[in-house]
């Protein structure tokens, strides 16, 4: 499955599952970015590349690191899951993920981790 093709499941399990949550979805045509805005004002960048390599970016607010990242991106972070890793929200530390860029398996975990977040 290409970069395209796990975006458009990405697209379409959050359509199906979770668009009461959602105000507005854009799949941009010319670059392999999924962002989902959520009525709350919560920002969600899905990312996947033909490399295998994907990004799950949660912005909760404006404010200066308050976000959360799922990715695969760099290989430095010591973590028994490397190179898949999770940017804790507040950006302080890093763990092991759970995530390995599978759309149809991980979307739901990614939401269930939002409403964690949310509820704390």
């Amino acid at each position: 499955m290409d970069s395209r093709e796990k975006l458009q499941l990405a697209r379409n399990i959050i359509i199906r599952d979770y668009n009461v949550f959602i105000r507005e979805i854009v799949l941009e045509k010319d670059r392999p970015v999924l962002k989902a805005i959520f009525h709350t004002e919560i920002v969600l960048y899905i990312r996947y590349n033909d490399y295998n390599e994907y990004t799950y970016c949660v912005i909760f607010s404006p404010n200066p690191d308050d976000l959360m990242r799922f990715d695969n991106y760099d290989n430095v972070w010591d973590v028994p899951t490397r190179p898949h890793h999770f940017h804790i929200r507040g950006m302080e530390s890093v763990i092991e993920s759970p995530m390995i860029g599978i759309p149809n398996k991980h979307i739901p975990n990614l939401f269930k981790s939002i409403f964690k977040y949310l509820k704390n």
